[in-house]
């Protein structure tokens, strides 16, 4: 739309506030109620006219209004969504941790009864079954506490995510309020 255009729906825009304006002034009043008496079909033809002039997305705002309780709908419905799924990788993470830490676990233990097998190796067997499992332990435990992590981190994109499109929806919602 160029600018003159704008402009000119600008000034008739004003003009039919000042014409809704001067007839709520000029109407009568009913004694001592303050209220005042208006021709109906005036004002609703006044405010017709000004919506009429207004730009399509002050329309766009309508329907979105008029589209807020699905909309809010959706989001939860995509945010509940989100969180099932991330549940799910979460419980898969962990499950896979503890597979892996068992299997470490397993092949630890096996290989210290091998090593228990000669006199002399006995006493390297234990201190290298110690070690064995003290770095199974270790590692199961790096692995856990990743598969936690990383189990945080798609919790935490994922509340990032849903604030997103909370703060969207209130933007939108805070929008629509300022057109009532």
């Amino acid at each position: 739309m160029s600018g003159a255009k704008k402009q000119e729906l600008e000034l008739r825009v004003l003009e039919l506030l000042e014409e809704f304006e001067d007839k709520l002034e000029a109407s009568p009043t009913v004694p001592l109620t303050g209220k005042i008496l208006v021709d109906r079909q005036e004002l609703l033809s006044i405010l017709k006219d000004i919506n009429m002039l207004l730009p399509d997305e002050y329309q766009q705002v309508r329907f979105i209004k008029s589209q807020k309780t699905q909309i809010l709908e959706e989001a939860t419905s995509i945010a509940d969504e989100l969180v099932n799924n991330a549940r799910h990788e979460e419980l898969r993470i962990i499950e896979t941790a503890k597979a892996k830490e068992t299997e470490i676990l397993i092949n630890a233990t096996n290989r210290a009864k091998e090593m228990i097998n000669e006199h002399e190796i006995m006493r390297q067997a234990r201190t290298k079954a110690q070690e064995l499992l003290q770095e199974a332990e270790s590692k199961a435990e790096g692995i856990r506490s990743g598969s936690y992590e990383y189990a945080e981190d798609v919790m935490k994109r994922v509340e990032f995510n849903i604030s997103k499109i909370l703060h969207t929806i209130k933007e939108n919602i805070e929008e629509l309020e300022e057109f009532k």
